[in-house]
């Protein structure tokens, strides 16, 4: 195990997830929708893009996101060739209950160009966290903000750490993972890496930024 540490930065004024959980369960059955989440962002080239929860209509969308991917994208994030998806996998990417199982969207227009999930392992407050970035916005710091708003949302679910697991062959994706600011602890076995880590906002150092919301230090 190996674990990833620097200068902390300030942990400041960090709640307990659980303090807030029963007031957003009861807005998201309310709401049925997390709009709180959406927001624009830039990548590390000022690129204006718009992240936001997935939604059940983002079918369609989802699936010409897929086609676009090359098969070596695909096979990194789904462990096996994969040119189509089915209808019972598009629907299980897009219709999430927000909660247990989140996703999050970038968005250049109308074209989702990266999406990342996390589901929560069942009776545990660990989430298994994954995400794939179109190949033609790869490299701009996307998936270092996907993690990071990932996380911030599950923490305030009562998730208190994300594990995941990839190819060793990944390098892009273990090092968002390296760089991510969390106290990463990783193993390998195989052919497949795996990593923990407490997503704990007061245990998360300077990270990398390469994509941001706009007026973010």
């Amino acid at each position: 195990m190996q674990a990833v540490t620097s200068d902390r930065e300030p942990p400041g004024d960090v709640s307990d997830p659980r303090e807030s959980e029963g007031s957003l369960v009861e807005s998201l059955l309310a709401t049925g929708y997390p709009a709180e989440l959406e927001c624009d962002v830039v990548d590390k080239f000022n690129v204006p893009l718009h992240l936001r929860p997935v939604r059940s209509d983002d079918a369609g969308q989802l699936v010409a996101f897929h086609a676009r991917l090359s098969p070596g994208s695909i096979y990194r994030r789904y462990f096996a060739a994969r040119p189509l998806l089915t209808p019972q996998e598009v629907s299980h990417l897009t219709q999430v209950d927000y909660l247990d199982r989140l996703a999050l969207v970038i968005l250049d227009g109308d074209e989702i160009v990266a999406i990342g999930r996390y589901e929560r392992i069942p009776s545990t407050a660990t989430g298994e966290v994954a995400f794939v970035v179109r190949d033609d916005f790869q490299h701009r710091g996307l998936g270092h903000l996907l993690l990071a708003q990932l996380a911030s949302a599950a923490w305030s679910r009562g998730l208190t750490k994300f594990s995941a697991i990839t190819l060793l062959e990944n390098r892009g994706m273990i090092a968002i993972f390296e760089h991510s600011g969390f106290p990463v602890s990783t193993s390998h076995r195989d052919e497949e890496y795996y990593v923990s880590f407490s997503i704990n906002p007061a245990e998360r150092v300077a990270p990398r930024r390469d994509a941001r919301r706009p007026g973010a230090e």
